[in-house]
């Protein structure tokens, strides 16, 4: 045998044998990587006042988790409790308080505190109101501006629509029982409200806290300026809860993305924009 040939069958065996041992650390590797994770997706539904803040929550979660993706559509209060009740692998967003004949086989998991705020348009001269003047204004009952540059103008008040969470709890802690004026403009979103007390300098509405902008102003009620310090201590006099709305038996993806946005990482997160959980 010539060397040439001898030369040719010890590289045929030596590739070989890198072949086969290449193909022996794939196999050993494969053998001890986990089983691919079983593909989940949540959806969240309900308070278009949550929507934001379920958004910030949602990513930093399927960041975290690939395996994982969640969808959030705002609705309203209402909406929420329904799907949470209906559909699996859905928590239900509700920005109000809850009736313990609404639950039905779900439990509400609060995790943050939303200050419901009073918006004027920036040009406006009023700083602040007093509970008893907000009913008389929302009622109706002050038709008109009493000073600055709108003084005489009628104030347009704007409302929100039936079901919206914002409005339930508008209702219950500042109205005392006393209904709105019927002349209310309804709007359909938070962000709907604070668009048009942006552009309007005669009116005034009611918004969650976090849908707050440059664009509106926030009068101080009974005293107390709207901060997140002052919804967290409940200082602020119109202060209300944001909860999931979650099966009883939530299966454990729902119960870890809970988990999430009541840990330390979570509550960063809604403290950019509201007080957080009690």
């Amino acid at each position: 045998m010539t060397r040439d040939c001898r030369k040719t069958r010890i590289g045929w065996f030596v590739g070989m044998q890198l072949v086969v041992g290449t193909q022996l650390i794939a196999s050993l590797l494969s053998a001890c990587a986990p089983p691919p994770r079983k593909l989940v997706h949540l959806q969240m539904i309900g308070s278009d006042s949550m929507h934001g803040i379920a958004q910030s929550l949602a990513d930093t979660y399927t960041q975290q988790r690939p395996h994982v993706t969640i969808t959030v559509r705002a609705a309203n209060s209402d909406v929420g409790i329904r799907a949470a009740r209906e559909y699996s692998g859905t928590l239900g967003l509700v920005a109000r308080a809850i009736k313990p004949n609404e639950l039905d086989g779900t439990r509400a998991v609060v995790v943050a505190r939303d200050g419901v705020a009073v918006i004027v348009h920036p040009s406006n001269p009023i700083n602040a109101i007093m509970r008893s003047q907000l009913v008389q204004v929302f009622s109706g009952e002050i038709a008109t501006w009493p000073l600055g540059p709108m003084v005489g103008k009628p104030i347009v008040v704007v409302s929100r629509e039936e079901g919206s969470g914002t409005r339930d709890a508008f209702e219950t802690m500042a109205m005392n029982k006393t209904r709105v004026t019927r002349t209310a403009l309804v709007m359909p979103s938070e962000s709907a409200v604070v668009d048009f007390v942006a552009r309007n300098p005669t009116a005034i509405a009611y918004t969650s806290m976090g849908a707050l902008t440059h664009d509106v102003r926030a009068l101080t009620v009974d005293d107390v300026p709207l901060s997140i310090q002052n919804v967290e201590s409940q200082k602020y006099p119109f202060v209300r809860t944001l909860s999931f709305v979650v099966p009883q038996s939530a299966d454990i993806e729902t119960q870890d993305f809970i988990a999430f946005a009541l840990s330390a990482e979570g509550q960063r997160i809604i403290a950019q924009r509201y007080g957080r959980a009690p």
